[in-house]
This record gives C-alpha cells, structure tokens and sequence, in this order.
C-alpha cells in the first residue's frame, strides 16, 4: 500500500515539476503578426447573457473602450430571458454606441442549449470573418481583439487566451490563486503538444472554422460548451493556439458564494466526462493527491510530511512566478491558505459531484 500511495504523490510532484518548469522557463507568447489598422478584418463578439445586471456594464464598457477600428468592430449581446435589469442596462448602452446590438433569445435552435444556444444565433446574424467569444462577467484589456486577431495564421481555427480571477475577500483570493495555477497547466501541456481546451471566456474563433462543425445548433449538448467547440474545430482538422499574452489576460468575476463555486466545478467536471482519457488519468493523479496523503500520514507520516511540503513549495514557486510577471504582488499567506482550500473544496466537490443533484447554471437545471 504505502509504495501504492507514494507512487502516486510521486507522479502529481512530476507534474508540478513540468509546470513550473515550463513556466519559469516560458516567457510571454508574442504574436504571428502585427496587422495595421487598415488591414485588420471585420469581427463580431458574441457575449451570452442571463441576469448579469452586476457585470454586463463594466464588461460592455471594456469592449467599447477596444483600440480596433469601430466600424470594424460588433459587439453582439444575446439576452437569454434574463429576469433582472440586464437587458434594460444593455438597452441604455446600445443607444450610446451605434456598434453594440442586443439579441433577444426566446427560442431553442437546433441541438444548442444554455449558452450555446445564445452563440449559436448570435453567429447566425454576426457579421466578419472572426469571432470572438467572451462571458458577461469579464473585463477585457483594450488591445484584447486586436492581439487575438494577431495570433491567426492559415490553418489556425482558435485562438484561446488567458483568463484570471480578481475580487475581494477570501473566496475571491483562493479562486484567483486557482484559476492562476491551472492556466499555467493548461498552457503548460499545449506547450508539450498535449491538446486541452480553448478558454470559453476568452476566445476567437474563425468563421470558417466555426461553420465547419455546423454550428453549436448541430453540436451534441455538453455543459462546458468551449470544450465541445474546440473538440469539434480540431476534428475538423483546424489547428488551435492557446497562449498568454498582456493583452489577451481576461479579468473574470469570482464566484460569489460556496454554492456558485460547487455548480461551476460541478459543470466542468460533468463537461470533462467527454475529455481524451489521459486527462482523466492527470485529474485522477491530482484528486487523489490528499487521499493519499492521508494514507500515507498513517503509515509513514514522515514521508506524507515531506511530500506535503515537496507539494507547497513547488505549487507557491509556480504561483509566485506567475504574479510576479503579470505585476500582481504575491502574499505568502494565500499561498499557504491555498492549501487548506484546495483540501477542503476538493472534498466538496467529490461529494457535490456524486449526490444525486442537478446541476443549477444560470438557474436552469441540467
């Protein structure tokens, strides 16, 4: 058992090693071109929205302040039956800025659901031969379409950026920590030719690519719609780009509450259910990493010790190393709550994920 159990915590340190030696290693991603304003394309944002009252101003606000011709440039917002004031906010925007049109979904097209089915007619009256998908919770930087516009090149179908958490108090502080070291996984093995996921909140996508799979009303549901997207792109033998760049870091809202943060990891893992089996095996690696540990405490608590350790120096050098370069001052002691959160959230997550629950996105049910 104990060489079972060390095994184990053996391969989730080769991972953590992997990770923080692409990171330290890895400098910002510069793009394929640098494309003048009169040569830049026409492109549209389609930004899915329900009950966003607290976040579709700031993030409307940020998309107008964009340096890309604004004749260029549309910013579609789908209104999916919201029931608080985000369509009356979205109203008073579009009169102020003759580039902004707000959609009004009451019907289902096709296979589409949810927010796929919000992108799915917002690509339907886009205009441009460009994409470009983001939520209604998050702020843009002002050169994000340009930089991902940048990034294309022939064969390219997506182009995926890199989103991070920022909010006050605890909550807010763990989620950024978290969403800070699994972008740096993510890129990590995009960079060792291991395909992931584009990042549904910060994305482009072409219009060829994007009508090559038929469109989300021909794409087979899944809850983790990006995911499904990008699966169906590179099946269609377009290539993807993931990268992190200044401009392309999108500011996301963190969740508000305990019960928000359970059905987000709830969706995603029900939306990995359909990843290639080896991401099932490093997620396996990482959710068994405490139960193992705590076997191993019992048997040997010396060596759960030293791996425990092994495990907080490694992920803080990462984390740290991350801050660092997007000019975030890092403060040891989230790092070291970091750990008691991510025991803890893992836990509740196991047992949210099993209970025979619906899953509650958006106030709908799944």
């Amino acid at each position: 058992m104990i060489f079972f159990v060390v095994g184990l915590m053996c391969l989730f340190v080769c991972i953590q090693l992997m990770n923080v030696i692409a990171t330290i290693s890895t400098s910002f991603d510069e793009p394929h071109q640098k494309l003048s304003d009169d040569e830049l394309p026409e492109v549209s944002v389609l930004v899915a929205a329900r009950n966003e009252e607290k976040n579709i101003a700031a993030c409307i606000q940020h998309l107008i302040a964009q340096n890309y011709p604004k004749h260029k440039f549309h910013i579609l917002i789908g209104n999916d039956q919201s029931e608080d004031h985000t369509a009356k906010i979205v109203d008073e925007l579009v009169a102020q800025h003759h580039n902004i049109k707000q959609i009004h979904i009451t019907q289902q097209l096709g296979k589409a659901r949810g927010k796929a089915n919000v992108l799915a007619q917002l690509a339907q009256v886009a205009h441009g031969d460009y994409f470009l998908i983001t939520d209604a919770d998050i702020q843009v930087s002002s050169n994000w379409a340009r930089t991902l516009i940048n990034f294309f090149k022939p064969g390219i179908g997506i182009v995926s950026g890199t989103t991070i958490v920022k909010g006050n108090g605890f909550l807010a502080n763990m989620q950024h920590i978290d969403w800070l070291y699994f972008m740096g996984l993510l890129l990590s093995f995009n960079r060792l030719r291991i395909p992931s996921t584009a990042v549904g909140n910060n994305m482009a996508i072409t219009k060829d690519a994007y009508l090559s799979t038929g469109g989300y009303e021909n794409i087979s549901f899944s809850v983790t719609e990006d995911y499904k997207l990008f699966q169906q792109v590179r099946k269609t033998g377009y290539q993807t780009i993931n990268m992190i760049n200044p401009d392309a870091i999108n500011i996301s809202a963190a969740a508000a509450d305990l019960n928000t943060l359970l059905n987000q990891r709830k969706r995603w893992l029900t939306g990995a259910m359909e990843l290639p089996f080896y991401w099932w095996i490093i997620f396996g690696i990482y959710g068994s990493f405490w139960i193992a540990f705590g076997i191993c405490f019992f048997i040997h608590t010396t060596i759960a010790l030293a791996f425990l350790v092994l495990k907080f120096l490694i992920q803080s050098v990462t984390v740290f190393w991350q801050q660092k370069q997007l000019g975030i001052q890092p403060k040891l002691l989230h790092l070291w709550w970091y750990e008691v959160y991510t025991l803890g959230l893992t836990l509740l997550t196991i047992f949210y994920f099993i209970i025979p629950k619906k899953l509650n996105w958006k106030n709908r049910y799944y």
